[in-house]
């Protein structure tokens, strides 16, 4: 089978600190759809950034639940896999070369992130990615018209604007960063790039075979002193190593299942000791129960012994009373004025027929206060008692529990003490395996480092033969841009057909600007918001058609953020964007319209199939048309709703709320 050329996302993996969260690519068409503030426009902006773009805005659902960032990739049908630091955009960006399952057998290549910060001896991402897609290394004219112009050298960024629309750019005005004038420049110098045209695109071109050749020449002189080092050292063959690490796996797994096996003997062998244990619990509930009865009795005679203490003082103070009494005499009453009406009273009568006696009343007080002593004393007596018999029984149970100890100690070291000298024995060896398992693995890395670099020759050998067959293909014939622009239009109005558009007529691409015309109007002149939404599309959807029939720099790769953009299915559209009058008459809002826009495209992806070319879609919206949804239900990748109904992921950080909550 024929390596299919191009660049192919395979999946990006969001290293989390709970867990990894994952979105697989395939070739074709990917559809993510689903609720708003799901992450699904996070997916395309951390791809973009991933393959070399400007740091952008985390979601705090991601910002708080992820490490860092893989995006496994194939370029040319070789595997890689670009980690990047998420929140530090100048950090370097490590490149492996293999599939995400084999990481940790790889060494990486490290590159700068910025094409601005690149050096001779370390290159950027943009040159990694660029000779790894076989497309020529140049520098383009900022002013083109002019022979001492100045130059900036081109990235994959500027090849990016021509393979994503984010939510802002999809039927924007300011798409392509329409209205500057210094942008405008060089984009035109991209789109020439892209289709071969550039002035300079023959002498380019033949400086980067040179310049290949002599890195082909250089890498080949590293290989062979490393093969001569490492056969000279003895060092084991990548067969080998692959032998003992797999012997060295079933090893560990077998001292694993020892060490389970030995751990449930030490638990669960030993009889006499589960007896004593349960035995020790029993005399701990006991002693609990009676220390408990201990102080309860404690506070009793304590509380009841001050109350007595309270009551002999009364008995004390009422006996002294009743002797001052006593010695004093009776009390002799006399007369008084009334007070109510000034007459002449006899006190003693008063006395006689309301007062009691103060000799009785004492003799009484005394009394109760006596018989409530007495019954205090019976009390302190019986808490004393129980607090006697608790204590006796509880140096018993103190005497029984160190026994019980003893006997389970020394049960404890004749039953566990040969299982934790095996247990040591299997730690031991399992902890040889692992450091020996590490040293093999560190191995695997050079052997992989080695394989790499002659892959690496391989692949720039063959970049060399492509190259030089495209130099003698332009030397024939180079292409002109009048003929790019016809070719666009062509299709651009076979896509606009497609869609059925209202009063399609007057389609090309303005040689002047290189941006669509509809009914004569340029791009940034379409007062429908709609209408430029289908025309953007459609503008990449056609550069990516034409490496249908000739080699084109540029990837077969197109991410679509919001597709149904002022197409009626999106409620942050807006009005300052579009004129709704206008909308209105272009009837954006015709369910076919949306329909027909995914069609084409999933149409566009089936024609790459059947030239067997490669292709990638990446659609983005918060809705799909029903059609779309039962006939293409397999290209869906990920479905997102908010509240989780069907069991749908809330969102790409499908476990933020629970987290949330429990935080």
């Amino acid at each position: 089978m024929t390596t299919q050329q191009g660049l192919l996302l395979k999946q990006l993996v969001l290293v989390g600190h709970r867990k990894n969260y994952t979105v697989p690519f395939y070739p074709g068409v990917n559809i993510i759809y689903g609720d708003a503030d799901t992450g699904k426009s996070s997916i395309l902006r951390i791809v973009y950034y991933l393959l070399g773009g400007k740091q952008s805005k985390l979601d705090h659902e991601i910002s708080s639940s992820v490490k860092y960032a893989v995006l496994e990739v194939e370029i040319n049908g070789a595997p890689y896999c670009i980690i990047r630091d998420l929140y530090n955009s100048t950090k370097d960006v490590e490149v492996y070369s293999c599939r995400y399952a084999k990481l940790e057998e790889n060494f990486p290549e490290k590159y700068v992130s910025s094409v601005s910060r690149s050096t001779n001896e370390k290159k950027s991402l943009s040159d990694f990615l660029l000779e790894e897609l076989n497309f020529p290394i140049v520098k383009l004219k900022q002013a083109p018209t002019k022979d001492n112009s100045d130059t900036a050298r081109l990235s994959f960024l500027d090849l990016f604007k021509y393979m994503y629309l984010n939510q802002d750019d999809v039927g924007s005005t300011h798409m392509l960063n329409i209205g500057n004038p210094v942008v405008e420049v060089k984009n035109r110098e991209v789109l020439k790039y892209i289709f071969n045209v550039l002035d300079t695109n023959i002498s380019d071109l033949e400086v980067d075979i040179s310049t290949r050749t002599k890195e082909k020449s250089d890498l080949e002189s590293q290989y062979r002193v490393i093969s001569k080092f490492l056969s000279e050292i003895e060092f084991e063959q990548t067969s080998a190593i692959d032998e003992e690490i797999t012997l060295i796996d079933e090893l560990k797994e077998d001292l694993d299942r020892q060490l389970k096996e030995l751990n449930n003997k030490m638990v669960s062998n030993n009889e006499l000791y589960g007896g004593l244990k349960e035995a020790l619990d029993t005399i701990n509930l006991d002693i609990k129960r009676l220390e408990d009865v201990k102080s309860h009795a404690e506070r009793n005679i304590e509380r009841f012994s001050r109350l007595s203490n309270d009551y002999q003082n009364d008995i004390q103070k009422l006996k002294a009373a009743s002797q001052a009494r006593n010695a004093i005499g009776k009390q002799e009453y006399t007369t008084s004025s009334c007070p109510i009406c000034d007459n002449t009273i006899n006190l003693s009568d008063v006395s006689e027929e309301f007062d009691i006696s103060e000799e009785n009343k004492l003799k009484h007080e005394l009394n109760s206060i006596v018989r409530r002593s007495k019954d205090l004393a019976v009390l302190i007596a019986e808490n004393r008692k129980e607090l006697e018999e608790t204590t006796q029984t509880l140096n018993e149970l103190y005497k029984e529990k160190s026994k019980a100890k003893e006997y389970i100690d020394e049960e404890l070291a004749n039953a566990v003490t040969p299982f934790l000298a095996e247990r040591d024995v299997l730690i031991k060896e399992s902890a040889k395996l692992v450091e020996r398992r590490d040293k093999f693995v560190n191995a695997l890395k050079v052997r992989n480092r080695q394989r790499s670099i002659a892959e690496h020759i391989g692949r720039i050998e063959s970049n060399i033969t492509q190259l030089k067959e495209r130099l003698e293909e332009m030397l024939k014939s180079s292409p002109s841009m009048s003929s790019v622009l016809s070719d666009l239009a062509s299709s651009l109005d076979l896509f606009l057909q497609n869609v059925k558009i209202n009063n399609q007529f007057g389609v090309s691409i303005s040689e002047k600007s290189f941006l669509p015309i509809v009914r004569n109007i340029e791009y940034r002149n379409i007062n429908s918001g709609g209408l430029r939404t289908i025309t953007s599309i459609g503008y990449l959807a056609s550069i990516m058609r034409a490496k249908l029939n000739t080699n084109t720099n540029l990837p077969s790769l197109m991410m679509i953020d919001t597709v149904g953009k002022f197409l009626g299915k999106t409620p942050e559209d807006g009005t300052l964007d579009t004129d709704l009058k206008a909308d209105e008459n272009e009837g954006v809002s015709d369910p076919d319209k949306y329909k027909n826009l995914f069609e084409s495209l999933l149409d566009l992806a089936e024609r790459f199939e059947e030239n067997g070319k490669l292709c990638q879609i990446i659609l983005v919206d918060n809705d799909l048309p029903p059609e779309v949804a039962k006939k293409h239900s397999g290209f869906e990748i990920a479905h997102y709703r908010s509240n989780g109904v069907n069991n749908l992921p809330i969102g790409l950080i499908d476990d933020w709320e629970k987290d949330k909550k429990v935080r």
